[in-house]
C-alpha cells in the first residue's frame, strides 16, 4: 500500500534528520541513563512497552521509530480482522470512531482490507487521542488519502466530552486498538473501572453498533484488570449488566501463548499483509501479527 509505504519514509526521513535533542529532551535523557548513545529512541519506546515507566509518548522521535517498527504490524492485525468480518448487507459508508488513536494506524487497515474484497466503501473516521505528540504524524495520514473519498479527522481532546458526530447515521465501528493495555498499565484498579464505565456509557448514549478490540496478546488476570483482554471482557460484562444485547468473537494469531475458556479462533496465518519499507531497519521482531481480537456486535 503506496499510502503507507509513503508515510514511513516520511518517518524514517525525519528521524534521520532530526537534531540531537541536547538540553530539550521531554524525558530526561532516559536513553543515557540506560547507557546507550545519546536520541537511542528504541530504549525509551521499549521502556514504554515493557517497563514501568514513569513516562509515555511524549517525544517526536518516539514516535516516528513507534510507526516505523509497528505499523505493518498493528494495520495487518486490523486488516485480518475486517477481512473476516461478514458483510451481509451492502455498506457503502463506515463510520468509524478511536479512541486512543495514536497516529491511527487502523486507518490503513480498514482501508486495505476494503480493497482487498473490491468493496467500494468510503470510510469517515474520527480519531481521538490526548497526546498531542502524534499530531505530526496524523496530519501525514490525512494528507496520504488526499484526492479519495474517504473522510479522516484526528482530534486531541477527551472523546466522552467532544465526540464529533456523523450526520448520516450512528457509529458503525469502534475500535480499541492498543488501548486498554495501556489502560491496564498506566491507571489504578478505580480508574480501570471509570474507563471502562465511560466506554460503556458512550456506547449506548450514542449507538455503537460494533466494536473492534486488537490488542497484545497477554491474557492477563480479570482480578486484577492487568491486560487489555481482561479490561475488554469488562466492558463487555458491564454492557451485559446494562441489558445491551449482543454477540462476541474471540481471534487470535499463530504463536499465541494463553486463551482462557473463551471460544477462540485462529487464524491460519498471521503474515503481514503490507510491504516493508526498504531502509527501515526498525522492524526486528515484528514481522508477523500476534494480538489477540475481541469483536462485539451490538444487536
Amino acid at each position: 500500500m503506496q499510502e503507507l509505504l509513503n508515510l514511513q519514509q516520511w518517518c524514517l526521513d525525519s528521524l534521520n534528520t532530526a537534531p540531537s535533542c541536547g538540553n530539550n529532551c521531554p524525558i530526561g535523557h532516559y536513553c543515557t541513563q540506560c547507557g546507550a548513545t545519546d536520541c537511542d529512541c528504541s530504549r525509551c519506546l521499549n521502556h514504554i512497552q515493557w517497563g514501568q515507566p514513569n513516562f509515555s509518548y511524549s517525544c517526536y522521535k518516539i514516535t516516528y521509530q513507534y510507526t516505523l517498527r509497528f505499523f505493518n504490524r498493528f494495520a495487518s492485525e486490523i486488516c485480518y480482522a475486517m477481512l473476516s468480518y461478514n458483510y451481509s448487507k451492502p455498506l457503502p459508508r463506515l463510520n468509524v470512531v478511536s479512541l486512543g488513536c495514536g497516529p491511527g494506524s487502523e486507518v490503513f487497515g480498514i482501508i486495505k482490507a476494503f480493497k482487498m474484497m473490491n468493496m467500494n466503501v468510503t470510510i469517515h473516521y474520527e480519531g481521538h487521542d490526548l497526546i498531542d505528540v502524534w499530531e505530526p504524524i496524523q496530519r501525514k495520514v490525512v494528507d496520504s488519502f488526499n484526492g479519495l473519498p474517504h473522510a479522516i479527522n484526528f482530534h486531541t481532546s477527551n472523546l466522552f466530552a467532544d465526540y464529533h458526530k456523523f450526520e448520516d447515521g450512528k457509529i458503525n465501528l469502534l475500535v480499541l486498538n492498543y488501548l486498554l493495555s495501556h489502560a491496564a498499565k498506566f491507571y489504578s484498579l478505580q480508574q480501570k473501572n471509570q474507563f471502562i464505565d465511560d466506554i460503556v456509557d458512550f456506547v449506548i448514549q450514542n449507538g455503537v453498533r460494533n466494536i473492534l478490540f486488537n490488542d497484545i496478546n497477554y491474557y492477563g488476570s480479570y482480578a486484577s484488570l492487568n491486560s487489555g483482554t481482561q479490561l475488554m471482557k469488562l466492558l463487555i460484562n458491564k454492557l451485559r449488566v446494562a441489558g445491551v444485547k449482543h454477540s462476541v468473537s474471540y481471534a487470535y494469531f499463530p504463536g499465541d501463548p494463553y486463551r482462557g475458556g473463551e471460544n477462540w479462533k485462529g487464524y491460519n496465518s498471521g503474515a503481514l499483509v503490507f510491504s516493508n519499507l526498504k531502509g527501515n531497519t526498525f522492524t526486528a521482531n515484528v514481522g508477523c501479527c500476534s494480538s489477540k481480537q475481541i469483536f462485539l456486535h451490538i444487536q
